[in-house]
């Protein structure tokens, strides 16, 4: 019986991390804009906004996009992890590029290097298949 390909899974994974992404950024972008709307400073709602944004996305992509049935404290805690992980190689590659590309081509190129890495940790070291 031949071996079956991993890669339609893989993709049908990504474009769902994205769709996550999105939506847990929409979320997130809400929360920061009505607290900020509702008095609290730009900082304070920043983070409320992403802690929400980052729990929001530890949910969608366990049940969604990895279709995991692992209730774990140590799987969130990988996934938070990833996320920092994800995060310190998009702020070293932003300072990088910053130094010969213009700003704004940065900040696109480090995303793509967020999302790439914190996809490809995710599903190797958070979610792996059994």
């Amino acid at each position: 019986m031949p071996k079956k390909s991993i890669y339609p899974t893989t993709l049908v994974q990504f474009v769902t991390y994205n769709i996550v992404g999105i939506a847990n950024t929409i979320v997130g972008f809400s929360i920061i804009f009505l607290l900020m709307f509702s008095g609290v400073s730009a900082t304070i709602s920043n983070a409320i906004g992403y802690a929400i944004g980052a729990v929001l996305s530890y949910h969608l992509n366990k049940k969604y996009t990895f279709k995991s049935t692992t209730d774990s404290k140590t799987q969130a805690l990988k996934f938070f992890a990833v996320l920092l992980i994800a995060y310190l190689l998009n702020f070293i590659t932003l300072q990088w590029l910053l130094s010969f590309v213009n700003p704004y081509l940065a900040q696109l190129l480090s995303a793509i290097v967020y999302t790439l890495s914190s996809f490809v940790l995710a599903k190797l070291l958070v979610f792996r298949d059994k």
